[in-house]
């Protein structure tokens, strides 16, 4: 797990809370992520799953493959998470980079 961006980082940090997962093919998942893969191979249990024309069905249990989720939103208490920290200490360290070399801050929208 050393080598695996912040995406996947997140995505471990998840794991035994609820999820939803929203497949390339339009169907969409919501469940207790119980395990997660590199690869974002998941394991999903008391799963609700939405197909494309809106049938809605309950699963005990899918696994679904990393290659197949188009994205994932996760719970909002991540918002805490390290890796979260991590990234928000280095944009500033860019930032004030940045800064030094042009000599003026960076204009906010």
């Amino acid at each position: 797990m050393s080598n695996v961006g912040i995406p996947i980082k997140l995505l471990y940090e998840a794991e035994g809370m609820k999820v939803t997962a929203e497949m390339k093919n339009g169907e969409i998942y919501r469940g207790l992520l119980i395990t997660a893969e590199d690869t974002m191979n998941m394991t999903l249990s008391d799963v609700v799953r939405t197909a494309r024309n809106g049938q809605v069905s309950k699963l005990p249990s899918v696994y679904l493959r990393g290659g197949g989720v188009r994205f994932i939103a996760l719970p909002d208490v991540l918002k805490n998470a390290p890796a979260f920290k991590k990234v928000a200490t280095m944009k500033r360290k860019m930032e004030s980079e940045r800064q030094m070399k042009t000599g003026t801050k960076r204009k906010r929208d």
